[in-house]
């Protein structure tokens, strides 16, 4: 096999997080007094640190961000486990990976937090390695998480592939000079995956078995 190791995004690959990611926007604007936020930049923000996401979903300086991040993770743990689940076919993908390959995390959000979703939806025993937020000076698009894997896991970068939704993770990907997925379910449009030039692209999870299958060594 030509790869050893897959680093996954978490938001908008492994796990459908939109929607309580625009809820818990949707209520840090109302406690804020705000008119509304605006979801298409919420949703380019999408995988980005948390006060980016913000900044941009809700249109606030960056010295607003502070309070407003606070007021978000109260209500995102409050609505967050009910809004998320996995997307068509992870659960069963992701248990047949790991016969065969090393499985990490790569996210930018809280590291307890991931965690704990992790937990719930039920595939956190199936990983090696979980980056979050906490675990790195520069998140993404820096190449840092992979970088912290590749390392903990004693992985070449030749033989991981990165899989993640929005260009800030084929980035990472090719600044840590591994491959990469893209997956066009998620929150970046086709164009905007195609520009960056990802190894492989990928329409649904379960096809990520395909393209291992044939990659030669």
């Amino acid at each position: 096999m030509k790869y050893k190791l897959l680093v996954f995004d978490f938001d908008g690959t492994l796990a459908d997080s939109e929607a309580s990611i625009m809820l818990s926007l949707e209520l840090v604007a109302r406690d804020l007094g705000l008119s509304g936020i605006d979801r298409s930049r919420a949703r380019q923000g999408i995988g980005l640190p948390l006060r980016s996401t913000i900044e941009m979903g809700l249109g606030l300086a960056p010295d607003e961000a502070p309070d407003a991040s606070d007021l978000y993770r109260k209500h995102y743990n409050e609505v967050s486990y009910d809004a998320t689940s996995l997307f068509a076919g992870v659960r069963e993908t992701l248990r047949r990976l790991r016969r065969d390959y090393l499985l990490a995390v790569a996210s930018s959000k809280s590291k307890p937090g991931l965690l704990a979703m992790m937990r719930h939806l039920e595939i956190y025993e199936g990983f090696s390695f979980i980056a979050g937020a906490q675990d790195v000076q520069r998140t993404k698009p820096a190449p840092d998480m992979v970088e912290l894997a590749l390392e903990a896991l004693d992985i070449p970068a030749r033989e991981c592939l990165v899989v993640g939704d929005t260009v800030y993770d084929i980035e990472m990907g090719q600044r840590a000079s591994v491959d990469t997925c893209a997956v066009t379910y998620g929150s970046n449009s086709l164009d905007e995956l195609r520009s960056l030039g990802p190894t492989f692209i990928i329409d649904s999870f379960p096809q990520l078995e395909s393209i291992l299958k044939h990659v030669k060594p």
